[in-house]
Formats: structure tokens, C-alpha cells, sequence
């Protein structure tokens, strides 16, 4: 799961020049990124080269997060807030990986036991860097990159169409022990946490608080949810987190409603109503003294 970024700044980070020289090395990374997306590379040399990168991007990535919570100016209003440099490097990353994994996809068809490992790695990956990019606008205050949700919406789909993840069966078909279902969920719960927004760091016992929630709930069809009031619905036809809607919905959505443990709900500040529109019928004829 992705970790919070708690640790301490670094004495690095608290330097000036420091500062400057990391701040120097993103135009070099953004180029290289673009060029990487943009050349035209059999999927086994592209996730060489992504495998290469991978782990000085996420520690840049850390850093730049760190330097975000020194300077940042938390007052000003997210809508006139452009994206960070680590939006900027995730985006560039995540873009990346959704390339890979269409043009592994393309080559599906004489695929080999290094090319399903690859897939595995390549969502783990996304996953893993679209988490980041999920929590670093929540605890930044910052409007997510366009396609952040969308991306992980459709990639969460995908394992379900294509990949053969059973909702609620808490499997781990990517290795390594990572559940993508309750790594999706806790991504949910975090956008609808409002607490955490603006706080710059996620507390190591919060993150295990949500993460014990996030096992706890479950994502069920909408279908057997319409005209119920007070619903959490996921439309992965947007490009949004989850909402709550009041309101009932007749029609069903592509998606599924979220049914978080009330503990959660609590937390959250979110109020359910118990009724639905067959339940709130009834009790209004009891209340007028029954049927007439």
C-alpha cells in the first residue's frame, strides 16, 4: 500500500541551495519522462527503462513532497493553485505506465510467463503511483492532474473485465500480496475524508485506522441500491473521487455504491439516512394515521 509521507525533513531539504538544485533537475526529468511516453518502443524496452527509473523517480517524488510542505501556502484557494512539481513528475509517471500497459495488452496474444509478470508489475506500479497522486492533493490541498481518477477507475475496471478480480474475495492476483480491492477502497475513503485535506502529512496511525476500514467495506452493483437515500456512490465514468448523494438515484450508474463501516461515517461527517422510498412510504402513511 502506499506509504504516507511522514518522515522528518531531511537537513538536505532544509538548505537553500539544496532547495535550488532539485528544483533545477525537474525540467531534465519532465523532458525525459515526455520523451520516454513519446518514442515508439517494444514494451520490453520501455519497462526496462521504467523499471530503471522507478525508484529515484518516487524518492524525488518524496522529496518534492517534503520541499511542498515547507514552502507551501496553505491559505491560498486550491482553485487557483497550479500542480506541484511532484503532480507534475507523477503525472508524467502514471502516463507512462498506462502506456506500457496498453502496449503489453497489444501484445497479449504471444504472451509468455516474463510478459504477465511484466502486466503484474506494470499495475502494481500504476496503482502504486496514482495512490500517491490521489493523497498528495488531498494532504497538499491541490486539484488533482486531469485523468487522475479516470486512470484509476479504468484500471480497477480492468482487473475485474480482464484480470479476474472477484469483488469481496480479498485476492491478491498481482503478488507480492497486494490487494488491488482494498487498495482501491482506501483511495475512496481518503477522498471522502475531509479531515485529512490541507494536514501535509498522513499520521502513520490514521493510515492504518483507514486501511482497517477500507478491509471492512464493500463495493456492491448499484442495481440493488436504487431509490435509497444517502448513498456513496463511485462513477468511474467521471473523473472524481466517490461521492455521497442524498438524494435517491432511479437509474443505475456505471460503478458501484460503497458501503463504508459506520464507524468510518462517523469520521467522516457523513449522516445516512436509514430509508429508502418503499421504507419512507410506509412511514409516512403510519405518521398520517395509516392508509385512508
Amino acid at each position: 500500500y502506499s506509504q504516507p509521507w511522514t518522515g522528518p525533513v531531511s537537513e538536505d531539504l532544509a538548505d537553500a541551495q539544496t532547495r535550488q538544485w532539485l528544483r533545477s533537475q525537474m525540467p531534465l526529468l519532465y523532458r525525459l519522462l515526455d520523451q520516454l511516453d513519446e518514442e515508439d518502443l517494444p514494451p520490453q524496452q520501455r519497462i526496462r527503462a521504467l523499471r530503471i527509473l522507478q525508484g529515484s523517480l518516487l524518492e524525488t517524488v518524496q522529496s518534492l513532497s517534503r520541499l511542498d510542505g515547507l514552502e507551501a501556502d496553505l491559505k491560498v484557494s486550491p482553485l487557483t493553485l497550479s500542480p506541484t512539481p511532484a503532480q507534475r513528475l507523477l503525472d508524467r509517471l502514471c502516463r507512462n505506465l498506462d502506456h506500457l500497459l496498453l502496449a503489453l495488452d497489444h501484445h497479449r496474444f504471444g504472451a509468455g510467463p516474463m510478459d504477465n509478470a511484466d502486466r503484474r508489475w506494470t499495475i502494481r506500479q500504476l496503482f502504486r503511483f496514482l495512490g500517491h497522486q490521489i493523497e498528495h492533493g488531498i494532504l497538499y490541498a491541490r486539484p488533482w492532474p486531469p485523468r487522475t481518477w479516470l486512470r484509476l477507475h479504468d484500471l480497477f475496471e480492468y482487473l475485474i473485465a480482464r484480470g479476474g478480480l472477484v469483488l469481496g474475495t480479498g485476492g491478491s492476483i498481482l503478488g507480492r500480496g497486494f490487494d488491488p480491492e482494498t487498495f482501491y477502497k482506501r483511495l475512496l475513503l481518503l477522498g471522502l475524508s475531509p479531515r485529512l485535506v490541507g494536514t501535509r502529512q498522513l499520521d502513520e496511525a490514521v493510515s492504518n485506522q483507514i486501511l482497517r476500514w477500507a478491509i471492512e467495506s464493500r463495493l456492491v452493483e448499484p442495481a440493488g441500491r436504487l431509490g435509497e437515500y444517502g448513498l456513496i456512490v463511485v462513477e468511474i465514468s467521471r473523473d472524481a473521487p466517490a461521492r455521497f448523494r442524498l438524494q435517491p438515484q432511479d437509474d443505475p450508474w456505471r460503478g458501484w455504491v460503497l458501503e463504508p463501516p459506520a464507524e468510518f461515517l462517523a469520521c467522516a461527517g457523513i449522516r445516512r439516512p436509514a430509508l429508502s422510498l418503499v421504507e419512507l412510504g410506509a412511514d409516512t402513511r403510519a405518521l398520517g394515521g395509516g392508509n385512508r
